[in-house]
């Protein structure tokens, strides 16, 4: 068992930070991807500052720096009003050494990620192998993977699924999923259009009590920029309605009026989950990121939660192979990370949804005054971007014992 590799499933962001941290530990470890390559289409694409703290010793901050556009503030807009507060990060710097956001698309990441892990001579990713089944008893796991070759079993000591919101990792263990499905869907536009010749920051939050949006700059593929729109899709509406040109442009016209339409690079339809697994592991199987917890993109936190469990749950396996420390550490993965997606992550995230689509004007326009108030008070400002940027729930998870 001993020198039986961990399984990792799931080749996104947080399965090949599994990866990287237990290549640079020395633990063995084969990863699988059913896919056939990195999907660039658009997905997460913001990293917050206790993430970057996390990368840093690794070499992956200054990597992902050189490629993402570093944030210095956000603004929170009304769509008729318009700007509401501007968020200054800065005031972390006593918090951080990243005291910003950095905009950087989840398929970057993955090509950093990958790029580390080949310069080490770890070539243990196999694309094409789909995980359909997974086993476990007293000394190790057993997974069945279906591929081009056919199917085949893989013998592991421990396996971690990080494939995802219909994990089959999470499936095979004895867990619930618990939570809910928003009715509508998020729809997501991409055009080259420069927002920010109408004063817009690199990341807005645009609230509208019929249809709010979020709107935001990615670097895109060549560098230079790519923005993103995020409207609520109603759910009676097909992909097809939805993704209709001139459906799509009378939706961003009706954001941004302009000469001429806009050019689209993509159109993407999400389903949106809040959910949290019961359980974050069962006995030598494990989850992390959207496979123990999935919730709506609204401030960006979903991703960096699931990199956030990465580090958590390598630590605490490390120990178990590396230093024959008890399994019981495994509890404690679950316990710290488990209690601060429900304390923190969900309802958070629940609680942006709700103010940026409030439909009752006194409410929202207390909401607005809280904002307006919190911006212009360095010691409430520090206080709320503690919790917005992260931190706070990072080191909840950390005092937890």
């Amino acid at each position: 068992m001993a020198n039986d590799p961990v399984l990792i499933a799931g080749a996104g962001p947080i399965g090949y930070t599994t990866a990287l941290l237990l290549a640079r530990r020395g633990i063995p470890f084969v990863l699988f991807e059913a896919g056939d390559k990195i999907f660039d289409d658009p997905r997460a694409g913001t990293i917050h500052p206790p993430t970057l703290d996390l990368f840093e010793e690794s070499g992956v901050t200054s990597a992902m720096m050189e490629q993402g556009f570093i944030v210095n503030n956000y603004h929170y807009r009304d769509r008729r009003a318009g700007l509401i507060a501007d968020f200054n990060l800065n005031v972390l710097g006593d918090q951080t050494k990243f005291p910003f956001r950095l905009m950087l698309e989840q398929h970057r990441i993955c090509y950093i990620l990958r790029d580390k892990l080949k310069a080490m001579g770890q070539h243990n990713v196999h694309m094409r192998h789909r995980v359909t089944k997974v086993e476990q008893d007293a000394d190790g796991v057993t997974a069945t993977v279906q591929s081009d070759e056919g199917e085949r079993a893989v013998r592991g000591s421990w396996m971690i699924g990080c494939d995802g919101g219909r994990s089959q990792v999470r499936k095979s263990m004895n867990v619930n999923f618990d939570g809910f499905t928003y009715p509508e869907r998020f729809l997501v536009l991409s055009t080259r259009y420069d927002f920010a010749q109408h004063d817009y920051a690199i990341t807005n939050y645009i609230a509208d009590p019929e249809e709010w949006c979020a709107l935001f700059k990615v670097p895109g593929n060549d560098g230079k920029g790519m923005w993103r729109v995020v409207f609520p899709a109603p759910p009676d509406a097909s992909q097809e309605e939805l993704f209709d040109e001139s459906s799509v442009q009378a939706r961003i016209q009706g954001f941004n009026r302009k000469e001429g339409a806009y050019e689209m690079h993509h159109r993407n339809l999400y389903d949106v989950h809040q959910r949290v697994a019961s359980r974050y592991h069962d006995s030598r199987l494990m989850v992390a990121g959207d496979a123990a917890h999935i919730n709506n993109p609204l401030g960006g936190m979903g991703m960096n939660f699931g990199l956030h469990d990465a580090f958590n749950v390598v630590d605490k396996l490390s120990k178990i192979i590396l230093e024959d420390a008890s399994h019981d550490l495994l509890d404690l993965y679950d316990r710290q990370r488990r209690t601060v997606a429900q304390e923190y992550l969900q309802r958070q995230t629940i609680e942006n949804k709700r103010n940026i689509e409030q439909k009752d004007p006194v409410e929202r326009e207390n909401f607005y005054n809280e904002l307006r108030g919190i911006a212009a008070n360095r010691d409430k400002l520090h206080a709320y971007l503690l919790r917005v940027a992260m931190i706070e729930g990072f080191r909840r998870a950390q005092s937890i014992t």
